[in-house]
């Protein structure tokens, strides 16, 4: 009897070696910035993340942001998708990658499912995540799945696209991707309602620079065209047209396209 009461006693504290004394309060945190995406609550998500965030964000190419950006992702989140949750989730304490110790962070692996609020199209796919705390505040996360992948796959069987290329001047393409690349350029398009993904590239060849978008009409293009010629307060339209050969007559629209196919 002694002997088992000892050996009882030896695996408790094993157990609890093995966890760090913060990491339940942590985990409850992470489980909080889950449910932000369940509930569509971003008061949820403010009430967990620290300012100082450093978030990896999982879609392509954009790496490691801060908090207005992260914000921004998770927002993007909350509006264009409902009926999500986060499906057999797996919390795991975190460890020290020198000490091999738990040190308070927190990790979960599950199954993301939900809807696209625009198309009706449903998602489901695997995702692992991971947190760090500070004073009681999320400071550095980590979202690994295909976001990508994800938001191609919940979008519309047939998109509007608009190209618009531009007959660049000689020597001037570095000046208009600096120009495209300033939050009155493309980001502002990026952002402009009805805007739902744009790509952009040069074509030294022919001097010419492409700007291919998708749109959710070609009704909500041309109020942002019209926005973008006469009312935008940045100028952008002007200074486009000092870099472009014949000036607005070196700018070509196609919109109105039909029979998009996505292969």
């Amino acid at each position: 009897m002694k002997k088992s009461i000892y050996f009882l006693l030896a695996i408790i504290l094993a157990s609890c070696q093995n966890t760090h004394k913060d990491y339940e309060a942590n985990k409850a945190l992470a489980q909080k910035w889950v449910e932000t995406f369940e509930t569509q609550n971003m008061a949820l998500w403010d009430e967990v993340v620290s300012k100082q965030i450093k978030d990896t964000s999982p879609m392509y190419g954009m790496g490691e942001v801060g908090y207005e950006e992260s914000r921004y992702i998770a927002q993007f989140y909350v509006d264009n998708y409902e009926d999500v949750k986060f499906n057999n989730p797996v919390w795991l304490p975190g460890i020290d990658s020198l000490s091999q110790k738990p040190d308070g962070s927190v990790r979960a692996y599950g199954t993301w499912t939900g809807k696209s609020k625009s198309t009706g199209r449903t998602f489901s796919l695997n995702s692992y995540h991971n947190f760090e705390f500070k004073d009681g505040m999320i400071v550095s996360t980590g979202e690994y799945f295909d976001a990508t992948g994800m938001v191609n796959a919940v979008g519309p069987n047939e998109r509007k696209v608009v190209v618009v290329t531009f007959d660049v001047k000689e020597g001037m393409y570095d000046n208009l991707q600096e120009l495209f690349d300033t939050e009155d350029g493309l980001k502002t398009t990026r952002n402009y309602d009805g805007c739902q993904h744009l790509e952009s590239f040069y074509n030294k060849e022919s001097g010419k620079y492409v700007v291919i978008e998708y749109w959710e009409s070609f009704e909500k293009y041309n109020t942002y065209k019209e926005w973008r010629f006469n009312e935008d307060p940045s100028g952008m339209v002007e200074n486009v047209l000092a870099l472009i050969d014949g000036g607005a007559d070196g700018i070509s629209f196609y919109t109105d396209n039909e029979g998009y196919k996505f292969y």
